[in-house]
């Protein structure tokens, strides 16, 4: 499971593993039957793996289902995500968070958003492309690489690991879990999906993905 301690800020960048971002296109997003614009930001095109998270925590302890150096860290909790992007923006120097809850579900839509296709969730055939679940994942933290990304070219939006994102205000002390985990069945993974739990709250399924906002206000 993953602890509070971490490493010193490395001498340089390019001695951290680097999480691959993804630029996500802004675009109209309706939510409760209110519209919303979603500026452009930056995503991971998957979440944090071990090897990363491994950088910031060094007392971090990989678990059983997810052993690997490329493997997803599991058993992060809200603050230990947050600090990560903290930390990681801290050794990059440029704007690391977590993605809004509204930025995550809009990334999880993919293009299907703009133009009212069909979501890519929407059935079994495509979920089972793109989705490790109960049903494919043998009780397993799978990496989402092995399976097919959404229309914004991201992998494990649904299935894999519940995906922490940012609070919708600043002093809320529960955090917002998105987008189900290798746990559930297909037929419950959609990218409405989410949970609340408190910010302390770790899991073998829960993770992170890094965001970055793509236009710096002043």
């Amino acid at each position: 499971m993953a602890s509070t301690a971490r490493r010193p800020l490395p001498r340089s960048y390019a001695h951290v593993p680097r999480t691959i971002l993804w630029l996500i296109p802004g675009g109209d997003l309706l939510l409760a039957g209110r519209p919303l614009r979603v500026e452009p930001f930056y995503l991971g095109k998957w979440p944090i793996t071990n090897e990363q998270f491994e950088a910031f925590d060094p007392d971090y302890e990989r678990s059983a289902l997810s052993p690997g150096d490329r493997d997803l860290a599991t058993g992060v909790s809200w603050r230990q995500a947050d600090a990560y992007c903290r930390w990681y923006a801290a050794v990059s120097r440029k704007p690391m968070r977590l993605p809004t809850r509204v930025e995550w579900l809009y990334a999880c839509l993919g293009s299907s958003v703009p133009d009212d296709a069909l979501p890519w969730s929407a059935t079994p055939e495509l979920v089972e492309r793109r989705c490790w679940h109960a049903g494919n994942s043998g009780g397993q933290a799978r990496h989402p690489e092995r399976r097919d990304a959404n229309d914004f070219g991201l992998h494990g939006m649904l299935g894999s690991v519940w995906e922490w994102v940012a609070p919708d205000e600043e002093d809320d002390d529960r955090g917002t879990l998105c987008g189900g985990s290798f746990r559930l069945e297909a037929a419950e993974l959609h990218c409405e999906l989410q949970k609340r739990e408190s910010a302390a709250f770790s899991a073998d399924d829960t993770g992170f993905r890094v965001a970055r906002s793509f236009r710096i206000r002043g």
